[in-house]
C-alpha cells in the first residue's frame, strides 16, 4: 500500500492496494493504517466470500462502520438482524455484539473503518496462524469472540 502525505493530507491511488487473505473467505486491502492516522482510525476494504462472515464479536476499544460497495450483506448488531446491499451500512459502538456475513452467490466488498484505529493489524498477524488462534490473537486486539457466525439470512419485512 502506498499512501502520500502532502501538507497534512493523504492520498492513496486505487492501484496501490495490496490484497491478502487473512481468514478463510475474506480478502482485506489496507486502505489507511492507524499510524498513519496517528492513532485516530483505520480503513479497510474487505471482500467477502459467499457464504462467509466473521463469528459474533465485540470490539471492546472501538467503534465500527461497515459500509457496502458491492453486493448484499447480513448484519447483527445486538439484538437486531438486518440486510442491506451497495449504499447501506452498519455503525456499531463499541462494546455492542456484531457480526456479518455474505449469503448471496456473489462475492461482497465493503468499506470497514474502525475508530480508534488500531484492530486492523490484527489482519497481518492472523496470516499463515491457525484459526485455532483467533481468539487469543483477537482479544489481545480489542476483540472477544462471543457466538457463531450468522446461521441464516435476514427475514424480509
Amino acid at each position: 500500500m502506498t499512501v502520500s502525505c502532502l501538507q497534512g493530507h493523504m492520498f492513496s491511488s486505487a492501484e496501490s492496494r495490496d490484497w491478502f487473505q487473512p481468514l478463510p473467505g475474506e480478502q482485506i486491502a489496507m486502505r489507511v493504517e492507524s499510524h498513519h492516522t496517528g492513532g485516530a482510525f483505520s480503513l479497510t476494504e474487505i471482500i467477502v466470500a459467499p457464504q462467509s462472515g466473521p463469528p459474533l464479536h465485540i470490539h471492546t476499544d472501538a467503534d465500527e462502520v461497515l459500509y457496502v460497495l458491492e453486493g448484499t450483506v447480513d448484519f447483527i448488531c445486538g439484538s437486531e438482524q438486518f440486510r442491506t446491499g451497495a449504499g447501506g451500512f452498519a455503525a456499531i459502538p463499541r462494546g455492542t455484539p456484531h457480526a456479518f456475513r455474505n449469503f448471496e452467490a456473489q462475492p461482497a466488498r465493503m468499506l470497514v473503518m474502525l475508530t480508534p484505529g488500531g484492530f486492523e493489524q490484527f489482519m497481518p498477524a492472523m496470516r499463515g496462524r491457525p484459526m485455532s488462534d483467533v481468539p487469543d490473537l483477537a482479544r489481545s486486539f480489542g476483540m472477544e469472540i462471543v457466538g457463531p457466525p450468522i446461521a441464516a439470512p435476514a427475514q424480509a419485512a
